[in-house]
């Protein structure tokens, strides 16, 4: 059996991961070159959550907590969207650092 470099290996992962999460979450593909270094506010600005989700996003987690207990968001949607904020946050992180790989940023 031949030994697979780095970039295959890495490859393989990326399909399988990009699988996972589109059985789950549509995330929109990302330009590289469009990409900000600072990726804090890109995902909310996106467009890609409801109005609802950036509502939970960016709560703190007393104020969650909170708005479980009162019944005003369940557990489960919560959940959602952080998934969600996490599927995106896959896509962008690997994005951006693949392109840095690329220019020979690393």
């Amino acid at each position: 059996m031949a030994l697979m470099n780095y970039k295959e290996i890495s490859a393989i992962a990326r399909k399988r991961r990009d699988a996972v999460l589109s059985s789950f979450y549509t995330v929109p593909k990302v330009e590289e070159s469009k990409l900000p270094n600072n990726l804090m506010s890109y995902s909310v600005k996106s467009g890609y959550y409801t109005t609802y989700e950036v509502e939970i996003i960016e709560s703190e987690a007393e104020d969650i907590l909170q708005k479980i207990k009162d019944r005003i968001w369940t557990s489960l949607e919560v959940i959602k969207a952080f998934c969600k904020a996490a599927a995106l946050a896959q896509e962008l992180v690997c994005r951006l650092r693949l392109s840095k790989l690329i220019r020979g940023a690393y």
